[in-house]
């Protein structure tokens, strides 16, 4: 089993608990190290090799094939998920930019809506 310290280093469990025991501190850097600073590695399933039937030309050209196939059609997804969210994004822009200038219009007619109590309170107490 792998355990990884805080400053990165990679170290088999066994060798860096009795390294702890004996130092308290991270071999690379020297720094203060604890067991319960020690993180373990989770590494993936162990690939299994490929049957020796794929080492002729016809496996192995279909091998390629198949990875191709599987490329392109990834690709493909790829790109419509990109034109769908160009379009989702182009009408929330869309939106945003209407929402804006609703907003800049409404503040524009408060300001003149004020700025007209404002000459009707000052014309009111100059004549009276």
């Amino acid at each position: 089993m792998a355990l990884c310290a805080r400053a990165g280093g990679i170290f088999e469990k066994d060798a860096i608990v009795e390294y702890i025991a004996q130092n308290s501190q991270d071999p690379l850097n020297g720094e203060f190290l604890s067991e319960e600073d020690l993180l373990e590695v989770q590494t993936p399933r162990i690939v299994p090799a490929k049957p020796a039937t794929s080492n002729s030309i016809p496996s192995l050209l279909q091998t390629f094939q198949s990875e191709y196939d599987a490329l392109a059609l990834e690709s493909f997804e790829l790109k419509k998920q990109i034109l769908e969210t160009k379009k989702e994004l182009s009408s929330t822009l869309y939106y945003h930019d209407a929402a804006v200038k609703v907003a800049a219009k409404l503040t524009a007619e408060r300001d003149e809506a004020r700025a007209a109590i404002q000459r009707a309170k000052a014309n009111g107490n100059g004549s009276a």
